[in-house]
């Protein structure tokens, strides 16, 4: 990288690589690109990218393009610059940001933005990190970046956010409450009683099927039936013994964040169409209840987020970076499962998650058992006959969601961290959330205090991310290491120095500063 001088006066070259939409073979084939990149605005900050670890939603994007989940609603062909978990160093500063911000200042970055109520992600609908420099503008700066401390590497400030997406899958990721302001769906099935002492003050409340006594006196439009009704609604009360078909129907009626509150007592109506990837991208909440008072489904005790302390817990889809964090969270969570079991299709990546985590999981009196496809359902048989109190689902594989499901306890935990294509429906006992306290949740990206949290147990020295650091490169064999990533040719993360274009593509062990020497700037 060139630059005229130190204060960023002249256009700098930006050594970067575009993704245009092309296929993974048309990136093996290309080249970076150089291009000017002019000095900050007043409300921008031009940062160093000083590291960026691949992600396996970066080789998601290229393989499937505009069909993306994340470009959904989007115009216009991709073109961007991936890259979304990054350390950079502020390289100038907007006349605007002088106040925040100082040349030299570290900083850490939650790309995953929302601004007016939209979805903006750094790496993805602007550009990201796989570029020597990066530009951040004022909606960036206000909320999604944190200064980063100079005792830890660069990879462990880029790796902050993975981390933190998995803390993420693991807390209240969803709406908790009933939405005031809120448009509300209320059906009941005959002979359905049930209660909800306070409402909130929702703006329209629609109603099919018998009214429930507590919308007496209130303003309610009347619907014959599910068929037509123009949605989305924030909140949607289905009670009684609905069909499922009627339950699959109002989980494509939920909006964005929005929550499906049942109330029933009958037999389970068996398994209900669920998209995943609106589980997973559009947080929808899922709570129920027995009882008459609807109320007790939102208490906070009956909406369990994190792993059962003590209980057997299920990671399907350890062998890639992603699962191993989790399969590392899990074993160095102070109140964890006692049993962590780790499945992977590949014997290679086995072999690494048992001498990665083998001596963490005895260091703190767990049991850390891998499992390849064929001895699986053996194994979870053997450790938790009465079903897994919690299962995370990392590949984006029906059959896998189906397995895990079926494996879980009357009041398991079932959380869905793969992203799937939106409208690719799975089976779930749906009902089972209302007759038997199952949790069903799915989150993806993280927010600020998520990478804080992890921050502060790396510097107190509970947390090593070193141990899923497992290759490193300059930015020019990019290609050669998101392939790797691609092909499961690595067990962990592989980190990219944008400011060593010529590092070779090399695997690494208890990769730390030290060893950054020269590559950061």
């Amino acid at each position: 990288m060139t630059k005229t001088d130190p204060l960023f006066r002249s256009p700098a070259l930006n050594r970067h690589w575009p993704h245009r939409g092309g296929s993974f073979d048309a990136l093996l084939q290309a080249r970076p690109e150089e291009l000017p990149f002019a000095p900050p605005a007043p409300g921008e900050v031009i940062a160093r990218v000083e590291a960026v670890s691949i992600c396996s939603s970066d080789i998601k994007i290229i393989r499937m393009g505009r069909d993306h989940p994340l470009f959904a609603g989007a115009a216009g062909p991709v073109d961007t610059v991936l890259g979304h978990e990054v350390c950079l160093r502020v390289e100038a500063v907007g006349a605007g940001q002088a106040d925040r911000f100082r040349k030299g200042q570290r900083l850490a970055l939650q790309p995953a933005m929302l601004v007016e109520g939209r979805r903006s992600i750094i790496g993805m609908d602007l550009p990201g990190g796989f570029a020597q420099m990066l530009r951040l503008g004022p909606e960036a700066l206000a909320d999604y970046v944190m200064e980063a401390p100079e005792t830890v590497s660069a990879a462990t400030v880029a790796l902050l956010e993975p981390y933190g997406c998995v803390e993420r899958a693991w807390s209240a990721n969803v709406r908790r409450a009933l939405k005031p302001g809120g448009r509300a769906l209320v059906v009941s099935a005959p002979g359905a009683d049930f209660d909800l002492s306070a409402l909130p003050s929702w703006v329209t409340i629609t109603a099919v099927g018998p009214r429930p006594g507590f919308l007496r006196g209130l303003k309610v439009t009347e619907a014959a039936s599910l068929e037509g009704l123009a949605g989305p609604f924030d909140d949607i009360l289905a009670l009684g013994d609905l069909p499922a078909a009627d339950l699959a129907q109002l989980c494509a009626l939920l909006a964005v964040d929005g929550l499906l509150l049942q109330g029933r007592d009958g037999p389970s109506p068996g398994p209900v169409a669920i998209d995943p990837a609106r589980v997973h991208y559009d947080r929808l909440a899922f709570l129920g209840t027995r009882q008459r008072d609807l109320a007790t489904a939102l208490a906070p005790e009956a909406q369990r987020f994190d792993t059962r302390p003590g209980g057997v817990a299920l990671i399907h889809g350890a062998g890639g970076a992603m699962g191993r964090i989790h399969v590392h969270r899990l074993l160095q969570l102070a109140d964890g499962p006692r049993t962590v079991i780790a499945s992977s299709r590949k014997g290679p990546r086995l072999a690494a998650i048992e001498a990665d985590f083998g001596p963490i999981a005895r260091a703190n009196g767990r049991k850390l058992v891998v499992a390849d496809a064929e001895n699986l359902a053996t194994l979870v048989a053997e450790h938790a006959p009465g079903g897994l109190d919690d299962a995370v689902v990392v590949a984006p594989n029906p059959a896998a969601v189906a397995m895990a499901a079926g494996w879980l306890a009357p009041d398991g935990l079932l959380a869905l961290f793969a992203g799937f294509p939106y409208g690719r429906l799975l089976d779930l006992d749906l009902a089972a959330v209302a007759l038997s306290g199952k949790r069903l949740t799915g989150s993806t990206g993280c927010s600020l205090q998520d990478m804080e949290g992890v921050l502060a147990r790396v510097v107190a020295g509970s947390l090593d991310l070193s141990a899923n650091i497992a290759a490193v490169a300059g930015i020019d064999q990019l290609p050669r290491a998101l392939k790797a990533v691609a092909d499961g040719a690595v067990s962990g993360k592989i980190i990219i120095y944008p400011q060593r274009p010529d590092l070779p593509l090399a695997p690494v062990e208890d990769w730390g500063a030290a060893d950054e020497a020269g590559l950061t700037g």
